[in-house]
């Protein structure tokens, strides 16, 4: 997996994690205690986030998943997560590695399930689900 897909694939469980913790996701991260409560996807996030957080561009990953926390529909606070993440990753070959082997224990091996109305397809033979609900919301 290269580093842009592997951005792909961590950047929408960080968001999650960001998103359910809003601007106090890098502390709420750090407390480990919370773990026994997030779900599995919430669990992935998490143990990456804390492994991006002990990178070189910790301040950067810090700085942009609070910002995705704070704003989690916001289009560009999403693209700097991804655009720190790549860097981070591209910087530092073991933190790929650990992140990989962190997607890998979890079982996720560059397949991603984007639920909403957006999402983005990344490298080859991946495979990307949307559900979309009807104008309306009817089914």
């Amino acid at each position: 997996m290269d580093v842009p897909e592997l951005a792909g694939v961590v950047v929408p469980y960080l968001t999650a994690v960001a998103g359910a913790y809003g601007g106090a996701v890098v502390q709420r991260v750090v407390d480990q205690s919370a773990d026994a409560t997030a779900g599995a996807g919430m669990s992935v996030g998490r143990r990456v986030l804390r492994r991006l957080l002990g990178s070189g561009r910790s301040a950067q990953i810090g700085q942009a998943v609070t910002e995705v926390g704070e704003q989690p529909d916001d289009e560009a606070s999403r693209e700097l997560l991804r655009a720190v993440v790549v860097k981070a990753l591209s910087e530092d070959a073991q933190l790929a590695v650990d992140v990989v082997r962190v997607l890998g224990d979890a079982g996720v091996h560059g397949s991603v399930t984007v639920l909403g109305s957006q999402g983005v397809q990344v490298g080859s033979h991946n495979t990307q689900t949307n559900h979309f609900d009807p104008p309306g919301g009817r089914r």
